[in-house]
């Protein structure tokens, strides 16, 4: 009886010792999962805050290019059913008045509608993936098609010039000014409209990188797509043209010997448009001569890397545009540092937090390997 007392208790202290054992098991296995839960979750959270580096990680270029081509796409297709519409109206009203001013101011439209129809080509052209001949892709495209637009602008007015000029030279032609005044009322509607849907708002501020903590530069570029930019040349120049002809018209209303008022204020309106173009000209050529677009000032762009820590010197600094709005960078930059990656990341990130750049190409170099005497190292003049 004693022995078998005795196994019984020894098995009830065996049972009680694995039920202790299993249960400290369970909580060891459960404060296990807990901690490799918290693990992963900051290891999670050290990830979003400091993500792989990439080199395209903080450029926006694409987004923004997208967003903006898409927009100007719309604008360029509702400005050019509206032309239709008022150019038929117009040639109606001249066909009744018999107004060189009217003529002008249709063919000026019809010039407009030209522009945005090789606006809306340009824009589909410059959407294109880049090639093996074309590695930068067909931006320029966009800039051919706003050169030809002010180039047909150009030609459009030496016409209408002459056409004024022979008026005034054999004054023998009448003027329906009630039609000629309803016309150009309608045309300053139309222009007002135009000038409204091409309109491009300042918004550089809203396309700057927000990754993390990084704020929104301040100096930063408003975007400007030189197809609309264009294009809003065209609405503004004939709406003051449409304004000038409806200020003759009420002349030729109420004084109808006055028709002389008609081919001057074709005269006036060339000379105006003539000026109005020679703003996005300039734009267009620098674009084409590789210069550096509005927005980008070299100094700045040059302080901005010598600021990042580690950096001793930058030379072969080069800003270029593609379009008004797409700027590409290269660099050759002196460091001491072993660590040249971390340096990349740096300049990289700081350029693309504070400009709207395409592209940039950083060349990370030694300090030791500087020569004073090399051409392409000298700074370049004001």
């Amino acid at each position: 009886m004693a022995t078998k007392k005795g196994l019984e208790r020894a098995c009830l202290v065996s049972e009680r010792d694995t039920k202790k054992y299993s249960l400290a098991l369970d909580r060891m296995s459960w404060l296990q999962k807990n901690l490799n839960e918290e693990r992963q979750q900051q290891e999670a959270e050290v990830t979003e805050a400091n993500p792989a580096y990439h080199c395209h990680n903080y450029s926006q270029a694409y987004e923004i290019r997208k967003r903006e081509q898409h927009q100007a796409r719309r604008k360029l297709c509702v400005a050019s059913v509206i032309c239709i519409f008022f150019m038929i109206a117009e040639i109606t009203g001249e066909y009744i008045a018999g107004s060189l001013a009217v003529i002008t101011d249709a063919a000026h439209i019809l010039v407009d509608l030209t522009s945005f129809l090789i606006s809306l080509f340009s824009l589909w052209l410059a959407s294109k993936p880049p090639t093996k001949h074309l590695t930068f892709g067909w931006h320029r495209a966009e800039i051919l098609g706003a050169l030809m637009s002010m180039i047909i602008v150009w030609m459009v007015t030496g016409v209408l010039t002459y056409l004024a000029s022979m008026r005034l030279l054999h004054p023998n032609y009448n003027i329906d000014a009630t039609v000629m005044v309803i016309t150009s009322v309608c045309a300053v509607l139309a222009n007002i409209l135009l000038s409204l849907i091409l309109h491009q708002t300042s918004h550089g501020h809203s396309h700057g990188a927000h990754r993390g903590h990084m704020a929104a530069p301040a100096e930063k570029p408003a975007l400007s797509n030189a197809s609309l930019r264009a294009a809003f040349v065209h609405a503004i120049g004939d709406l003051f043209q449409s304004i000038s002809v409806l200020i003759s018209a009420l002349i030729i209303f109420f004084k109808p010997e006055y028709k002389i008022a008609d081919p001057i204020c074709t005269f006036v309106f060339s000379i105006f448009v003539l000026a109005t173009t020679i703003t996005i000209l300039r734009d267009i050529l620098i674009v084409l001569m590789e210069g550096t677009s509005k927005g980008f000032a070299y100094d700045a762009v040059k302080a901005r890397i010598l600021a990042v820590e580690k950096v001793e010197s930058v030379h072969n600094l080069h800003l270029w545009s593609l379009t008004m709005n797409q700027t590409a960078l290269s660099a050759h930059v002196a460091t001491d540092t072993m660590d040249s990656q971390k340096i990349l990341r740096d300049i990289t990130q700081a350029l693309f937090e504070h400009f709207s750049l395409h592209s940039i190409t950083i060349q990370i170099e030694s300090g030791e390997d500087q020569k004073r005497d090399c051409v392409f190292c000298q700074e370049p003049r004001d």
